[in-house]
């Protein structure tokens, strides 16, 4: 199998769950490169693999992260300033343990498209994959990605510069929808904090 080592090296943009005949569940990573290589291990035990390559604790971050964009499912992962990990629903899953979400970096996350009504999204270097989630749902994900990213850099001093693509996207003016969601996302949240502030008590 190749290393975590050399697929970090060469700039992962996306891990996908698939099944494949006489292995089961694997797991598909493409890197910048669009070079696709195929894991013998489910999708979860490459993430978990991966945390170790960066030396995070999974359970740890994910309830920190949760916790700041008032999610308990849907987290995106932060291994690095480069690695930011949104998840998202790729695939329906076939029996109990299959996993159903893939990740994508979204430092090459270009944009969200729909066509024939399908969503997808779209990488560089042209690549499409399909997710199985709707439009706004899609980027209220990748907004509570690019949140994370804020939070990790500035728990960890790093400094960060914005580039043009579909962060950028993220700072036109809002539509209706997009302030009902973020109206239900902030309830949200501080349901969350008095509930934290009632337990400390």
């Amino acid at each position: 199998m190749i290393s975590v080592e050399e697929l970090v090296s060469n700039e992962i943009i996306a891990i996908l769950p698939l099944y494949i005949d006489m292995e089961g569940n694997s797991t598909k990573v493409i890197t910048k490169n669009q070079d696709e290589k195929y894991i013998n291990k489910s999708i979860k035990t490459f993430i978990t693999l991966l945390a170790k390559h960066f030396m995070i604790d999974l359970s740890s971050t994910r309830q920190y992260y949760g916790k700041l964009i008032g999610s308990a499912n849907i987290v995106p992962l932060p291994f690095n300033k480069d690695n930011i990990f949104v998840p998202l629903k790729v695939r329906k899953p076939i029996s109990k343990n299959d996993g159903s979400l893939g990740y994508f970096n979204i430092g090459f996350i270009k944009d969200i498209i729909k066509k024939n009504n399908r969503i997808y999204i779209s990488l560089d270097k042209e690549l499409y994959i399909e997710v199985l989630q709707g439009m706004e749902s899609a980027r209220r994900n990748i907004r509570n990605a690019h949140i994370v990213k804020d939070a990790y850099c500035k728990r960890t001093g790093v400094t960060i510069m914005e580039g043009q693509g579909f962060y950028s996207e993220l700072s036109k003016p809002a539509t209706k929808g997009d302030i009902a969601a973020l109206r239900n996302e902030l309830m949200d949240i501080k349901i969350n904090l008095l509930k934290s502030s009632h337990s400390s008590v």
